[in-house]
């Protein structure tokens, strides 16, 4: 994982939390934060039932991260729970290796607090300050709105829309719109 230091932020109603490095000790809160975020979350990709790692493979896909330089996994904690998580993953290929993309989720009462600004503003600040990095992308369906007025503010671009790219059910579909920041 990529140089990262502690941060502590304050949110909108004045409540203190930080974003510090995800660590494989925090795989079990990890893997129950992210079941509640799947059942309060209607722009997730993953639907109900299709996450169900192991708490061996979560330690796992968190060590991957803080054993790579390029890419990060942050928590943001409110005394010691988990109240919001992103994670990046560059290329792995040589022509790709420039760039990654990211998935960030805040859990449902810190939303709109400025949890999700402070969790994206970290993983800017990283990438800025990792020679490797030079774009971070990701994608986000349409109907998100206040989602891409987070990455919009944050200094992310439209790149590009995936028409009908979500599938709800067999009559209702959303398109995913591609977002870029360079560096």
């Amino acid at each position: 994982m990529g140089h990262f230091v502690y941060k502590n932020f304050r949110m909108t109603d004045g409540g203190k939390f930080c974003i510090r490095i995800a660590t494989p000790q925090d795989a079990e809160q990890l893997l129950t934060y992210t079941k509640v975020i799947f059942n309060e979350a209607p722009f997730l990709l993953f639907v109900k039932g299709e996450f169900n790692p192991t708490l061996e493979e979560q330690k796992a896909y968190i060590d991957r991260f803080l054993n790579d330089e390029n890419k990060l996994a942050l928590i943001a904690e409110l005394e010691g729970e988990i109240m919001g998580f992103i994670d990046f993953s560059n290329g792995n290929r040589q022509r790709t290796m420039h760039q990654g993309t990211f998935g960030m989720s805040v859990a449902k009462e810190y939303r709109s607090k400025g949890v999700g600004k402070a969790l994206l503003s970290s993983l800017i600040y990283w990438g800025k300050h990792n020679p490797m990095i030079e774009k971070i992308h990701l994608e986000v369906m349409s109907r998100n709105e206040s989602a891409i007025k987070l990455y919009e503010s944050a200094g992310f671009e439209r790149e590009g829309i995936k028409r009908r790219a979500i599938k709800f059910n067999s009559h209702t579909y959303d398109d995913l719109i591609q977002m870029a920041y360079f560096f």
